[in-house]
């Protein structure tokens, strides 16, 4: 191991982070300029996502099916199933045109890929280098939901903001451990993409919201436990 180039690697994964969260705001204000909206944040986001695939192995990434030891079978994905969908509960926003659902969906996929690759194929990896899976975990876990901070240019209220972090750790926590487990980051993005998308597209607005929320925070942190109880000892790195 050379603790110099891990260290770099750290680095640029936090950089790569900065580029992702600078490119997100730039593609928003140009969509606002343009009117042409969240797609052109959309099509940033790919292009970016073909940028990191170009340069680093797709191995590398943890972009690979999961170890088939990792898990018992399909039946253990069933609470990320759960949570992608959980928010359907709350109905489609009824003023959403086709249009805005497909845009929805062409970002959604973006983010959910990119951000699993910078957050558990890039940042997790480096810091797990340097020290151990289980601060890995919690420090990845814990940027990945403090860098929905960015959702104050949004126009996010704080109460509404507060409440998204919050969860937005779980699930970040939550999905560290898989990637501790599975060695692979293509369950998460997969969840990511199909958990965003629902979030955009339904009711935001509804009185369910507060309970929505609380049954995916609920449910990342059981899932959590779960994934804990059952990684293989052998794929965790504790020095």
């Amino acid at each position: 191991m050379n603790p110099t180039n891990d260290k770099k690697i750290l680095r640029r994964s936090l950089l790569w982070i900065l580029v992702y969260i600078a490119l997100v705001n730039i593609g928003d204000e140009i969509g606002r300029q343009t009117g042409l909206g969240s797609l052109v944040t959309a099509l940033v986001l790919l292009c970016f996502s073909g940028i990191l695939l170009k340069t680093y192995r797709a191995q590398d990434l943890l972009l690979k099916l999961p170890e088939r030891k990792a898990c018992k079978g399909v039946w253990f994905y069933i609470p990320l199933l759960v949570l992608a969908l959980i928010q359907w509960f709350a109905g489609l926003e009824t003023s959403l045109l086709l249009s805005d659902i497909l845009v929805a969906a062409l970002l959604m996929l973006a983010v959910g890929v990119v951000e699993e690759v910078l957050f558990r194929g890039l940042l997790f990896q480096a810091i797990e280098k340097n020290s151990t899976t289980k601060r890995a975990v919690i420090i990845s876990g814990i940027t990945f939901g403090f860098g929905h901070v960015v959702n104050l240019l949004r126009g996010y209220g704080a109460v509404e903001l507060s409440s998204q972090i919050v969860v937005a750790i779980a699930v970040g926590i939550m999905l560290s451990l898989l990637v501790a487990m599975t060695r692979s980051i293509v369950p998460g993005a997969i969840f990511h993409a199909l958990f965003n998308f629902s979030g955009t597209v339904t009711n935001q607005a509804t009185e369910l919201q507060a309970m929505l929320l609380l049954a995916i925070l609920i449910i990342s942190v059981a899932y959590s436990f779960v994934i804990i109880r059952t990684t293989p000892k052998r794929m965790v790195k504790v020095a």
